[in-house]
């Protein structure tokens, strides 16, 4: 019953036999097994006088960085794919774990230089969902046997779990595993205008390109309903924040995934508001009838927590008020660059 739900998760390639799906993308089955703390790898805390080493920062979403405010607990750091733990380790505690194409595609990107980006060592696949390309990433690995431009099947060795990567250590050696969609065909044109002083290294599949879904919550979503589409997994999370950008001939993002815009939506209007998850995740696409002079935040959800601290930092001023911060202007202007 797990190979059938997990292979309907991911789906057949188009042009590829699919196979059924290793357990996210290792050996390590103890989330489906009801052990989460033997599958999340800890983080290390020091907070208000006391260490400690929780699982649940190896899980998706804002799961580090606590703030308190008052008696409310806020955390602020957004995680953008899980830590999934070794089940094997040598005598002098090196990770042993392959890690595995999580579903059959193409491998776009191999970064081999540990000190490029805080990934380390990763790769990226790209797979096609619902007819639309969808990205598997997976970072800190030790070793990439793969090459871009390789068909790789399902379950097939993409490299070995390491800790290369800034703040991991041999004891918290894990793979961190992303699901997510592409922003921009024009990333590279994009960070070459707003971070000129800091090359990219890492072509379209830089992470800031990347938006990613909860993979742990696809993964058990998919063995509740085998026959889960991707689409609408991506569309039924919680809604967190809304913006406006103007139409422009450089929004690939409704054109790689057009179930984003609902049916009955006007051709070309003269704007889009884009609503988001808490994680960034494009989630609905709706025409607007006006043109905007710039970008501008017109929604977030009350948390009765600072905006700046629930939107990634994009988004400030209030839920009544919201206004972009000059990140969210970089952020919306990226969707349509060059606009």
């Amino acid at each position: 019953m797990r190979r059938v739900a997990l292979a309907v998760l991911l789906g057949a390639i188009s042009g590829l036999q699919a196979q059924p799906l290793v357990d996210f993308p290792t050996g390590n089955r103890a989330l489906v097994e009801g052990r989460p703390q033997d599958f999340y790898m800890f983080v290390e805390r020091d907070f208000e006088g006391e260490k400690s080493r929780p699982w649940q920062g190896g899980q998706f979403g804002f799961v580090r960085g606590p703030r308190r405010s008052s008696d409310q607990l806020t955390f602020i750091q957004l995680h953008e794919g899980i830590d999934i733990r070794p089940v094997r380790r040598d005598a002098q505690g090196e990770p042993l774990d392959q890690v595995l194409a999580a579903a059959a595609g193409k491998v776009v990107h191999t970064s081999r230089a540990p000190g490029a980006s805080n990934y380390g060592r990763y790769v990226v696949i790209e797979h096609r969902w619902d007819n639309a390309p969808y990205y598997t990433l997976y970072a800190h690995l030790a070793s990439i046997p793969v090459e871009p431009g390789q068909t790789v099947r399902q379950g097939e060795p993409i490299g070995v779990m390491g800790y290369t990567g800034a703040g991991i250590n041999r004891e918290r050696a894990h793979v961190h595993f992303e699901v997510g969609l592409l922003l921009s065909q024009n990333f590279e044109a994009w960070h070459e205008a707003h971070f000129a002083g800091s090359p990219n290294q890492h072509g379209l599949f830089n992470g800031l390109n990347l938006a990613g879904t909860d993979p742990s919550r696809l993964l058990l979503e998919a063995r509740r309903n085998p026959n889960l589409k991707i689409s609408d997994h991506l569309t039924g999370g919680e809604p967190f924040f809304s913006l406006i950008v103007n139409d422009s001939p450089n929004f690939s993002l409704i054109r790689n995934y057009p179930w984003l815009v609902a049916k009955g939506e006007i051709a070309n209007p003269p704007a889009w508001k884009i609503t988001f998850s808490r994680a960034g995740l494009p989630m609905k696409v709706e025409a607007v009838k006006d043109r905007v002079a710039e970008p501008v935040a017109v929604w977030v959800k009350d948390t009765g927590s600072a905006v700046v601290a629930t939107t990634k930092g994009l988004i400030t001023g209030s839920p009544a008020a919201p206004r972009l911060t000059d990140s969210g202007k970089r952020f919306a202007r990226l969707l349509t660059w060059p606009d």
